[in-house]
């Protein structure tokens, strides 16, 4: 484990933030880190750009960190795991809720490496949890009250996508919005084109615990949190 300072924080919402960290971290798109807030647990967090993590309220840690200051040491593990594999192509991001943290990054990852397009499609409960929206040329979104874009969830969106239009599909999100999307691609013989990020509960983020083992025996931590959607047995 290595410290690293807080330099930035940008509240987003009453229960979501960014945390910036003082320094650049070597990582790719889908990586995360385990971080420790001293006197709480240690929890993994994915990197939504080279040198942040977003976190949502969801527990006495996080709420520390959705709380933090800027000039807090944090202890850090990491960066860890697969990351999504990039495309100068055509590429298609599916984003629900806090998801949208390491898809962030491998937006602007795709940008910098010249992808001829990216389509954001972004779901959440509300207009207010719909964070980083002026970030994205091209978004269709959806919340679950109505309040932005399509009423519903981002799912509803996908459906209608004609996915021959793209070389690669990410998605993240809570799983059972996954195994939804999931069926979809399946349904539309596309599921070689998709790659999901899969959160579970982790302890020692190297593969050693086995805490985040999932059906196929597969590790989320080491062998993910990217998998290919083929991979999975949904």
């Amino acid at each position: 484990m290595f410290t690293l300072r807080v330099a930035k924080v940008v509240r987003h919402t009453e229960e979501i933030s960014t945390i910036y960290f003082n320094r650049i971290l070597r990582s790719f798109p889908g990586q995360f880190v385990m971080v420790n807030v001293f006197g709480y647990e240690e929890i993994p967090l994915s990197l939504s750009s080279p040198r942040s993590v977003t976190v949502k309220m969801v527990g006495e840690t996080t709420k520390a960190l959705v709380n933090i200051e800027a000039g807090t040491i944090l202890g850090v593990r990491g960066p860890f795991g697969n990351p999504f594999t990039p495309t100068d192509g055509k590429a298609l991001i599916l984003a629900g809720g806090i998801g949208i943290a390491p898809l962030r990054y491998l937006y602007h990852y795709l940008r910098r490496k010249g992808a001829r397009k990216i389509k954001v499609l972004y779901g959440a409960k509300t207009a207010e949890e719909l964070i980083w929206l002026n970030e994205f040329k091209e978004a269709e979104c959806s919340t679950e009250d109505g309040s932005f874009g399509r009423k519903g969830d981002v799912v509803s969106i996908f459906r209608n996508i004609d996915f021959e239009g793209f070389d690669k599909i990410y998605c993240c999100g809570k799983e059972e919005m996954l195994r939804k999307v999931y069926r979809i691609l399946e349904e539309n013989g596309a599921i070689e084109k998709a790659e999901f990020s899969l959160e579970r509960y982790m302890r020692c983020g190297m593969g050693i615990c086995g805490s985040c083992v999932i059906e196929n025996g597969l590790r989320v931590c080491a062998d993910g949190p990217v998998f290919r959607a083929e991979e999975l047995d949904w």
